[in-house]
């Protein structure tokens, strides 16, 4: 079963997320933006959120308040040269100098790599 059809807010909070929130939602209290039974029904709600987008819910109305998520978005770029390049070398030197060819495409992934833009998320 996958769940690419799912919006960031229909997924399923965590409770990392959720204590998030109350530290927001208790700052804009200390900052005098929510009184406290308004604190008190938020935090309510708060535990009783299912997805992201109750949780959004309770600090839309709140200055800057949005909980900071890790972007599950990852570099293709990253990993690829550091998984090549020990094969690369190896068969430099296994071949002894004949397979020095195969350094020309590892240089261009090493140029290539602070260019590109792509991610693991743009080939769905």
């Amino acid at each position: 079963m996958t769940y690419d059809h799912l919006d960031e807010h229909d997924l399923r909070a965590s409770d990392a997320e959720r204590s998030a929130t109350v530290d927001v939602l208790r700052r804009h209290h200390a900052e005098g933006r929510l009184d406290t039974t308004e604190l008190e029904e938020r935090i309510e709600r708060c535990y009783a959120a299912k997805t992201r987008g109750e949780l959004d819910a309770l600090t839309a109305d709140l200055p800057g308040s949005r909980p900071r998520r890790r972007s599950r978005q990852r570099s293709l770029w990253f990993p690829l040269p550091l998984m090549v390049i020990p094969f690369v070398v190896a068969a430099a030197f296994a071949s002894h100098g004949r397979a020095l060819w195969l350094l020309w495409p590892l240089a261009f992934f090493l140029q290539r790599k602070g260019t590109s833009h792509r991610t693991f998320s743009s080939f769905r």
